[in-house]
Protein backbone atom coordinates (compact mmCIF):
# COMPACT_ATOMS: atom_id res chain seq x y z
CA UNK A 1 0.00 0.00 0.00
CA UNK A 2 1.61 3.76 -0.69
CA UNK A 3 2.45 5.90 1.58
CA UNK A 4 1.06 8.96 2.20
CA UNK A 5 2.95 11.82 2.76
CA UNK A 6 3.30 15.61 3.05
CA UNK A 7 5.42 16.89 0.19
CA UNK A 8 8.28 19.38 1.65
CA UNK A 9 10.85 21.49 -0.22
CA UNK A 10 13.46 18.78 -0.20
CA UNK A 11 11.50 16.52 -2.35
CA UNK A 12 10.18 19.17 -4.97
CA UNK A 13 14.28 20.31 -5.40
CA UNK A 14 15.39 16.43 -5.90
CA UNK A 15 12.33 16.46 -8.41
CA UNK A 16 13.59 19.65 -9.78
CA UNK A 17 17.26 18.35 -10.42
CA UNK A 18 15.98 15.44 -12.11
CA UNK A 19 13.33 17.04 -14.19
CA UNK A 20 13.75 17.09 -18.35
CA UNK A 21 9.99 18.41 -18.57
CA UNK A 22 8.41 21.40 -18.28
CA UNK A 23 7.41 21.71 -14.36
CA UNK A 24 3.87 20.98 -13.03
CA UNK A 25 2.44 19.66 -9.69
CA UNK A 26 0.72 17.03 -11.94
CA UNK A 27 4.09 16.29 -13.09
CA UNK A 28 5.93 16.01 -9.84
CA UNK A 29 3.19 14.09 -7.91
CA UNK A 30 3.07 11.42 -11.08
CA UNK A 31 7.19 10.52 -10.23
CA UNK A 32 6.57 10.53 -6.70
CA UNK A 33 3.60 7.81 -7.39
CA UNK A 34 6.10 5.30 -9.23
CA UNK A 35 8.04 5.41 -5.93
CA UNK A 36 4.72 3.55 -3.60
CA UNK A 37 4.56 7.63 -1.74
CA UNK A 38 1.15 8.94 -2.49
CA UNK A 39 1.63 12.41 -2.67
CA UNK A 40 -1.19 13.91 -4.82
CA UNK A 41 -0.25 17.11 -6.98
CA UNK A 42 -2.80 19.32 -5.00
CA UNK A 43 -0.35 18.93 -2.26
CA UNK A 44 2.27 20.04 -3.97
CA UNK A 45 -0.04 22.86 -4.92
CA UNK A 46 -0.36 23.53 -1.33
CA UNK A 47 2.89 23.30 -0.50
CA UNK A 48 4.27 26.09 -3.10
CA UNK A 49 1.24 28.39 -2.35
CA UNK A 50 1.03 28.31 1.19
CA UNK A 51 4.89 28.02 2.12
CA UNK A 52 6.75 31.30 2.20
CA UNK A 53 10.56 30.17 1.50
CA UNK A 54 12.33 32.78 1.93
CA UNK A 55 16.31 33.94 0.93
CA UNK A 56 17.22 32.85 4.30
CA UNK A 57 16.79 28.61 3.16
CA UNK A 58 19.45 28.98 0.48
CA UNK A 59 21.62 31.05 2.66
CA UNK A 60 21.07 28.52 5.74
CA UNK A 61 22.23 26.06 2.86
CA UNK A 62 24.92 28.05 1.34
CA UNK A 63 26.33 29.25 4.41
CA UNK A 64 29.39 26.63 5.42
CA UNK A 65 30.65 25.93 1.24
CA UNK A 66 32.17 29.83 1.51
CA UNK A 67 34.87 31.61 2.74
CA UNK A 68 33.51 34.88 3.78
CA UNK A 69 37.01 36.07 3.78
CA UNK A 70 38.14 35.26 0.00
CA UNK A 71 37.14 35.23 -3.15
CA UNK A 72 34.59 36.89 -5.05
CA UNK A 73 31.13 38.89 -5.34
CA UNK A 74 29.13 38.71 -8.65
CA UNK A 75 26.24 40.89 -8.69
CA UNK A 76 23.46 40.84 -12.04
CA UNK A 77 20.08 40.55 -12.75
CA UNK A 78 18.40 38.14 -15.37
CA UNK A 79 15.11 37.27 -17.19
CA UNK A 80 12.96 34.66 -16.60
CA UNK A 81 10.91 34.24 -19.64
CA UNK A 82 7.15 34.58 -19.67
CA UNK A 83 6.55 36.44 -22.93
CA UNK A 84 3.80 33.66 -23.62
CA UNK A 85 2.09 33.96 -20.19
CA UNK A 86 -0.11 37.20 -19.75
CA UNK A 87 -1.50 36.28 -16.59
CA UNK A 88 1.45 35.11 -14.26
CA UNK A 89 1.74 37.66 -11.37
CA UNK A 90 5.07 39.36 -10.77
CA UNK A 91 6.02 39.87 -14.66
CA UNK A 92 7.13 42.84 -16.07
CA UNK A 93 8.24 44.24 -19.35
CA UNK A 94 12.19 44.17 -19.13
CA UNK A 95 15.06 44.14 -21.13
CA UNK A 96 15.74 40.76 -22.09
CA UNK A 97 19.43 39.80 -23.07
CA UNK A 98 18.85 36.50 -24.81
CA UNK A 99 16.13 37.74 -27.04
CA UNK A 100 17.74 41.26 -27.44
CA UNK A 101 14.78 43.73 -26.59
CA UNK A 102 11.97 43.84 -23.82
CA UNK A 103 9.56 41.14 -22.78
CA UNK A 104 7.74 39.79 -20.00
CA UNK A 105 9.43 37.91 -17.75
CA UNK A 106 9.87 37.74 -13.77
CA UNK A 107 13.71 39.58 -13.23
CA UNK A 108 15.80 37.49 -10.87
CA UNK A 109 18.91 39.47 -9.16
CA UNK A 110 21.42 37.45 -7.42
CA UNK A 111 25.15 37.76 -5.60
CA UNK A 112 26.80 35.08 -6.49
CA UNK A 113 30.39 33.83 -4.39
CA UNK A 114 33.01 32.52 -6.41
CA UNK A 115 36.49 31.37 -5.93
CA UNK A 116 36.71 31.07 -9.70
CA UNK A 117 35.69 27.46 -9.66
CA UNK A 118 33.25 27.00 -8.27
CA UNK A 119 30.21 29.77 -8.23
CA UNK A 120 27.39 29.43 -4.94
CA UNK A 121 24.33 31.50 -5.23
CA UNK A 122 24.20 33.47 -1.63
CA UNK A 123 21.29 35.55 -1.71
CA UNK A 124 18.54 36.90 -4.31
CA UNK A 125 15.70 39.18 -4.83
CA UNK A 126 12.76 39.07 -7.13
CA UNK A 127 11.93 42.27 -8.66
CA UNK A 128 8.25 42.86 -7.94
CA UNK A 129 7.60 46.83 -7.91
CA UNK A 130 4.52 46.68 -7.34
CA UNK A 131 4.65 44.76 -4.42
CA UNK A 132 7.70 46.34 -2.83
CA UNK A 133 8.22 49.58 -4.42
CA UNK A 134 11.60 48.67 -5.10
CA UNK A 135 14.29 49.34 -7.65
CA UNK A 136 17.24 47.40 -8.66
CA UNK A 137 19.17 49.76 -7.66
CA UNK A 138 17.75 49.21 -3.69
CA UNK A 139 18.16 45.15 -3.95
CA UNK A 140 21.58 46.08 -5.05
CA UNK A 141 22.61 48.04 -1.75
CA UNK A 142 20.31 45.51 0.33
CA UNK A 143 22.13 42.50 -1.05
CA UNK A 144 25.56 44.07 -0.67
CA UNK A 145 24.72 45.18 2.80
CA UNK A 146 23.38 41.68 3.90
CA UNK A 147 26.76 40.30 2.61
CA UNK A 148 28.88 43.01 4.87
CA UNK A 149 27.01 41.85 7.70
CA UNK A 150 27.28 38.22 7.03
CA UNK A 151 31.35 39.35 7.05
CA UNK A 152 32.06 38.74 3.53
CA UNK A 153 35.13 40.66 2.74
CA UNK A 154 35.77 39.86 -1.49
CA UNK A 155 38.58 41.02 -3.03
CA UNK A 156 35.97 42.51 -5.41
CA UNK A 157 32.60 43.00 -5.75
CA UNK A 158 31.48 42.84 -9.71
CA UNK A 159 28.53 44.12 -11.43
CA UNK A 160 27.33 45.19 -14.86
CA UNK A 161 26.91 48.72 -16.19
CA UNK A 162 22.67 49.25 -14.94
CA UNK A 163 24.38 49.35 -11.35
CA UNK A 164 27.37 51.30 -11.51
CA UNK A 165 25.44 54.61 -10.71
CA UNK A 166 27.71 56.94 -8.65
CA UNK A 167 25.05 56.27 -5.49
CA UNK A 168 25.86 52.32 -5.65
CA UNK A 169 29.78 53.36 -6.09
CA UNK A 170 29.75 55.34 -3.35
CA UNK A 171 27.63 52.72 -1.22
CA UNK A 172 30.36 50.10 -1.89
CA UNK A 173 33.31 52.53 -0.78
CA UNK A 174 31.09 53.18 2.23
CA UNK A 175 31.50 49.24 3.31
CA UNK A 176 35.08 49.55 2.36
CA UNK A 177 35.18 47.32 -0.63
CA UNK A 178 36.81 47.18 -4.17
CA UNK A 179 34.55 47.23 -6.70
CA UNK A 180 35.46 46.41 -10.48
CA UNK A 181 32.35 47.12 -12.77
CA UNK A 182 31.27 47.26 -16.54
CA UNK A 183 29.97 51.29 -17.86
CA UNK A 184 28.55 52.63 -20.68
CA UNK A 185 30.39 54.34 -23.35
CA UNK A 186 28.71 58.15 -22.50
CA UNK A 187 29.91 57.95 -18.62
CA UNK A 188 31.43 61.39 -17.78
CA UNK A 189 34.95 61.29 -16.33
CA UNK A 190 37.72 63.70 -16.19
CA UNK A 191 41.07 61.99 -17.59
CA UNK A 192 43.40 65.57 -17.37
CA UNK A 193 41.29 68.18 -15.17
CA UNK A 194 40.36 69.79 -17.95
CA UNK A 195 36.88 69.26 -17.38
CA UNK A 196 34.40 65.46 -18.14
CA UNK A 197 34.36 63.74 -21.23
CA UNK A 198 32.69 60.61 -22.09
CA UNK A 199 35.04 57.49 -21.64
CA UNK A 200 34.62 56.59 -25.36
CA UNK A 201 36.26 59.56 -26.47
CA UNK A 202 39.79 59.25 -23.90
CA UNK A 203 42.79 57.01 -24.96
CA UNK A 204 43.08 54.14 -22.56
CA UNK A 205 46.03 52.16 -22.63
CA UNK A 206 46.29 48.55 -21.66
CA UNK A 207 47.32 48.96 -17.99
CA UNK A 208 44.00 51.58 -17.60
CA UNK A 209 43.80 55.21 -17.02
CA UNK A 210 43.34 57.24 -14.02
CA UNK A 211 40.35 59.17 -13.62
CA UNK A 212 38.48 61.73 -11.92
CA UNK A 213 34.84 60.93 -11.34
CA UNK A 214 32.59 63.79 -10.31
CA UNK A 215 31.28 63.56 -6.85
CA UNK A 216 32.99 60.16 -6.37
CA UNK A 217 37.05 61.01 -6.52
CA UNK A 218 39.80 58.65 -8.51
CA UNK A 219 39.44 55.70 -9.80
CA UNK A 220 40.83 53.49 -12.74
CA UNK A 221 38.88 52.98 -16.25
CA UNK A 222 39.92 50.14 -18.99
CA UNK A 223 39.09 49.35 -22.64
CA UNK A 224 38.33 46.20 -24.04
CA UNK A 225 36.59 44.78 -27.29
CA UNK A 226 34.13 42.11 -26.93
CA UNK A 227 34.06 39.22 -29.32
CA UNK A 228 32.10 41.11 -32.01
CA UNK A 229 34.74 43.82 -31.63
CA UNK A 230 32.90 46.15 -29.82
CA UNK A 231 33.94 48.62 -27.45
CA UNK A 232 33.72 47.37 -23.78
CA UNK A 233 34.38 50.27 -20.65
CA UNK A 234 35.11 49.30 -16.90
CA UNK A 235 35.68 51.02 -13.86
CA UNK A 236 37.55 50.29 -10.47
CA UNK A 237 38.21 52.20 -7.45
CA UNK A 238 41.33 50.09 -7.09
CA UNK A 239 43.78 51.80 -8.39
CA UNK A 240 47.11 49.77 -9.06
CA UNK A 241 44.71 47.42 -10.70
CA UNK A 242 46.59 46.29 -14.09
CA UNK A 243 45.84 45.11 -17.08
CA UNK A 244 46.70 41.59 -16.63
CA UNK A 245 44.43 41.71 -13.02
CA UNK A 246 42.04 43.23 -15.35
CA UNK A 247 41.58 40.47 -17.48
CA UNK A 248 41.61 37.96 -14.89
CA UNK A 249 38.60 40.18 -13.29
CA UNK A 250 36.51 40.04 -16.22
CA UNK A 251 36.65 36.43 -16.84
CA UNK A 252 35.65 36.15 -12.89
CA UNK A 253 32.96 38.49 -13.62
CA UNK A 254 31.54 36.38 -16.64
CA UNK A 255 31.23 33.31 -14.37
CA UNK A 256 27.54 34.70 -13.39
CA UNK A 257 26.29 34.46 -16.90
CA UNK A 258 27.53 30.51 -16.59
CA UNK A 259 25.00 30.48 -13.33
CA UNK A 260 22.29 32.11 -15.29
CA UNK A 261 22.51 29.46 -18.06
CA UNK A 262 22.87 26.38 -16.01
CA UNK A 263 19.77 27.29 -13.45
CA UNK A 264 17.31 27.80 -17.02
CA UNK A 265 18.68 24.65 -18.72
CA UNK A 266 19.52 22.29 -15.18
CA UNK A 267 17.12 23.59 -12.65
CA UNK A 268 13.93 24.56 -14.55
CA UNK A 269 13.77 28.13 -12.92
CA UNK A 270 11.72 29.10 -15.87
CA UNK A 271 9.25 26.33 -16.77
CA UNK A 272 6.81 27.13 -13.97
CA UNK A 273 3.84 28.17 -15.67
CA UNK A 274 1.70 29.26 -12.32
CA UNK A 275 -0.41 32.13 -12.17
CA UNK A 276 0.52 32.64 -8.27
CA UNK A 277 3.34 35.01 -7.51
CA UNK A 278 3.85 32.82 -4.12
CA UNK A 279 4.11 29.60 -6.69
CA UNK A 280 6.63 31.22 -8.50
CA UNK A 281 8.60 33.06 -5.61
CA UNK A 282 8.91 29.02 -4.00
CA UNK A 283 9.78 27.45 -7.11
CA UNK A 284 12.38 30.09 -7.84
CA UNK A 285 13.79 29.28 -4.36
CA UNK A 286 13.82 25.74 -4.92
CA UNK A 287 15.08 25.84 -8.58
CA UNK A 288 18.10 27.88 -6.88
CA UNK A 289 18.49 25.77 -4.12
CA UNK A 290 18.94 22.80 -6.79
CA UNK A 291 21.73 24.37 -8.66
CA UNK A 292 23.02 24.92 -5.37
CA UNK A 293 23.42 20.96 -4.71
CA UNK A 294 24.93 20.17 -8.17
CA UNK A 295 27.35 22.96 -7.34
CA UNK A 296 28.30 21.53 -4.03
CA UNK A 297 28.51 18.39 -5.89
CA UNK A 298 31.11 19.62 -8.20
CA UNK A 299 33.22 21.28 -5.39
CA UNK A 300 33.33 17.88 -3.60
CA UNK A 301 33.73 15.21 -6.26
CA UNK A 302 34.66 17.32 -9.30
CA UNK A 303 31.66 16.59 -11.12
CA UNK A 304 30.21 19.51 -12.94
CA UNK A 305 26.59 20.36 -12.84
CA UNK A 306 25.99 19.50 -16.83
CA UNK A 307 27.76 15.80 -15.99
CA UNK A 308 25.79 15.16 -12.99
CA UNK A 309 22.36 15.88 -14.77
CA UNK A 310 23.88 13.68 -17.47
CA UNK A 311 24.20 11.18 -14.86
CA UNK A 312 20.33 10.87 -13.70
CA UNK A 313 19.29 11.43 -17.86
CA UNK A 314 21.85 8.38 -18.40
CA UNK A 315 19.88 5.92 -16.55
CA UNK A 316 16.38 6.71 -17.41
CA UNK A 317 17.61 6.37 -21.35
CA UNK A 318 19.51 3.29 -20.51
CA UNK A 319 16.27 1.92 -18.75
CA UNK A 320 14.28 2.52 -21.81
CA UNK A 321 16.55 1.20 -24.24
CA UNK A 322 16.61 -2.35 -22.39
CA UNK A 323 13.17 -2.69 -22.62
CA UNK A 324 11.62 -0.15 -25.04
CA UNK A 325 7.93 0.41 -24.73
CA UNK A 326 7.47 2.00 -28.59
CA UNK A 327 8.94 0.45 -30.93
CA UNK A 328 7.60 -1.63 -34.21
CA UNK A 329 7.21 -5.12 -34.19
CA UNK A 330 6.70 -6.51 -37.98
CA UNK A 331 6.03 -10.13 -37.97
Amino acid sequence: MPITKQPSDVDYINYLIAARCDVSCVKVADCYSTLDLSISHDSFNRFLSRQSLTTEALWNEVERYVDRKTGWLVFDNTVLDKNHSKKIECTYFQWSGKHRKVVRGIGLITLIWTDGIVSFPIDYRIYDKDVDEKTKNDHFQEMALTAYKRGFNPSFIMFDSWYSGNENLKFINRLGWYFFTRVKKNWMVNPDALGNVQVSTISIPEDGLEVHLKKHGFIRVFHSYNRKGASRYWATNFIPLNGEDRLVLQSIFWTIENYHRAIKELCGVEKCQARKAEIQQNHINCSLRAYLRLEVNNLLNGVTPYNAQWQITKVGISEYIKDPKYALNFV
